[in-house]
């Protein structure tokens, strides 16, 4: 099986990049969407514009960039 980010205009707005971002830094939509707790046919219409990206989503793919500030 093929895990790609099927994103075709990942600069579309700057939710879409992250995930687009996310999805190539994860391995593919499958784990991203695993990470997200979401089937991958919503992380893919997410991707591709046909549903906007919910705020929550937003924040938990901003989580994975913040760093640890536990030291």
């Amino acid at each position: 099986m093929s895990d790609i980010c099927p994103s075709l205009n990942p600069d579309q707005n700057v939710k879409v990049k992250l995930l687009h971002e996310l999805c190539r830094w994860f391995g593919g939509e499958h784990r991203l969407a695993h990470y997200l707790g979401v089937d991958v046919d919503t992380v893919r219409d997410w991707l591709m514009g046909g549903r906007p990206v919910p705020d929550h989503v937003f924040l938990a793919c901003l989580d994975v960039l913040r760093p640890s500030t536990a030291d």
